[in-house]
């Protein structure tokens, strides 16, 4: 990075994250720890009581089947906790060691189990700062941004170069569309830890700000640097093969995913990515087995949605019922615990023509949102809810950082075609097929049909791509 305080006042943080990207070549990695971007969190928080001693906070957290690095990680963690219950830095181990596991499987129970850790570790030692900034990442984890926020400054007023709580405050500022604030606090944390961590975030945020390319070199950084874990690296391999396969390099795409792999990695952002890059290249047996290997230990909205779709792709209409049924009985099951975000689901209604109305409910608390992907799917439930004026409003949101998602183009092609922008429509529809032409096993299909439709210049070119992608 230039060291220049007049270049640092004149280039904009956008210009110099992006600058980063190009020039990381010429930065060494330094020990590399992942603190990854998370999911929402589906159940409230469980607290250790103040009255309860180390043993009897110990007992709260279950061990977990020692079948992968972070497992064995864990069982050393709540060892050495057990021989000295008053050793605040043991505990913070031990939320860490929980955190890690909640990375690899995205169990959500790990969130609870991780606070625990963490809040016991704060009552041995209020201002033991890893506990802080563990706590951070908790309430962040679940969505509780201002939770998270509060924490973090909280770890920033007695470390004010603490990197991992300036990553996570990048991480809330970008969960709630604030761009900006997101690039300025990842360029801080990159400046004081260039690593897996660090790049990684910032590659995350290149890509949903419309620079794509850049975004990959820095996750390839990212995955040269490596982590604590061999998890953590594949995780960015998952991360970097949803990048390429939003400019439809589906090949390149496989290729990121092989070394987790073939090494049997568990980790289900990297079955997730296998499974959709498969199904497009319609090797639905193998998306198939990947999805069915992330729903072996428990159900999972994603890879059910996808099993479905397969089923539907190939005609099984009431194959793809079953799995439906699942996602929706899912959803049930998780309505029934706070903290859960319900815009995946909201979605998953709009793609299927399923419950507008539920969908709509499910979708309007985020109404506001800055988010990108939130204002898509807000969009598009909209649109299949007859509300064109809203679906306008929020679309453009979506589009507003350039993202290059083939959905999202999609999604304003669809809407500008019902408003009657014939302009609009090809342009954005045209633009989804030409970043993937097997962008959903679904959906793609009817952007061709849609583009057909109005006359896209390159319509039928368009359709022979799409049936030529699967030999990618």
């Amino acid at each position: 990075m230039n060291n220049s305080s007049e270049s640092a006042n004149t280039q904009s943080p956008r210009h110099k994250l992006w600058r980063f990207a190009a020039l990381t070549g010429c930065i060494s990695a330094a020990f590399a720890a992942a603190i990854v971007l998370r999911e929402p969190s589906v159940s409230k928080a469980v607290v250790a009581p103040i009255i309860l001693n180390g043993e009897q906070t110990l007992a709260l957290i279950p061990s977990v089947a020692v079948t992968s690095a972070s497992g064995k990680a864990l069982e050393k963690a709540q060892g050495k906790v057990r021989e000295k219950t008053g050793d605040a830095s043991r505990w913070v181990d031990l939320g860490d060691a929980l955190a890690q596991n909640l990375r690899e499987t995205s169990d959500e129970k790990f969130y609870d189990h991780a606070e625990t850790a963490y809040q016991y570790a704060l009552k041995l030692q209020p201002t033991a700062i890893d506990a802080l900034t563990g706590m951070a990442w908790v309430h962040g984890g679940r969505h509780n941004f201002s939770q998270s926020r509060e924490w973090a400054n909280r770890a920033l007023a007695i470390d004010a170069d603490n990197a991992a709580a300036l990553g996570i405050l990048g991480d809330a500022a970008l969960e709630l569309g604030d761009y900006d604030a997101a690039y300025e606090h990842y360029q801080k944390m990159m400046d004081l830890k260039p690593d897996l961590s660090s790049w990684s975030r910032g590659a995350h945020l290149l890509h949903m700000t419309g620079e794509t390319s850049a975004a990959i070199s820095l996750m390839e950084k990212a995955i040269k640097a490596g982590g604590p874990f061999a998890e953590n690296t594949a995780w960015c391999r998952a991360k970097l093969a949803m990048m390429l396969f939003s400019q439809g390099a589906l090949l390149p795409a496989a290729q990121a995913l092989e070394r987790p792999l073939k090494a049997g990695s568990k980790n289900i952002h990297v079955l997730l990515a296998a499974g959709r890059v498969a199904a497009a290249r319609e090797d639905f047996a193998t998306a198939e087995q990947h999805y069915r290997a992330v729903i072996a230990n428990a159900p999972n909205h994603d890879a059910l949605v996808a099993l479905g779709d397969i089923c539907a792709a190939k005609g099984d209409n009431e194959g793809a019922e079953v799995y439906y049924a699942q996602v929706e009985a899912l959803e049930a099951a998780q309505n029934a615990r706070s903290g859960h975000s319900h815009i995946a689901m909201a979605k998953f209604f709009a793609d299927h023509d399923r419950k507008p109305i539920e969908a709509l409910r499910m979708a309007e608390p985020q109404k506001l949102t800055r988010n990108v992907s939130e204002a898509d799917t807000l969009a598009w439930v909209y649109f299949k809810n007859g509300d064109q004026t809203r679906a306008i409003e929020a679309i453009k949101r979506a589009l507003s950082q350039k993202t290059q998602e083939p959905e999202i183009h999609y999604h304003a092609g669809m809407i500008a075609a019902k408003f009657g922008d014939r302009a609009s429509a090809q342009k954005h529809l045209q633009q989804a097929l030409n970043l993937n032409p097997r962008f959903n096993l679904l959906q793609a299909p009817l952007a061709v049909k849609a583009l057909e439709e109005l006359g896209g210049i390159n319509a039928p070119a368009t359709a022979r791509l799409v049936k030529e992608g699967a030999a990618q």
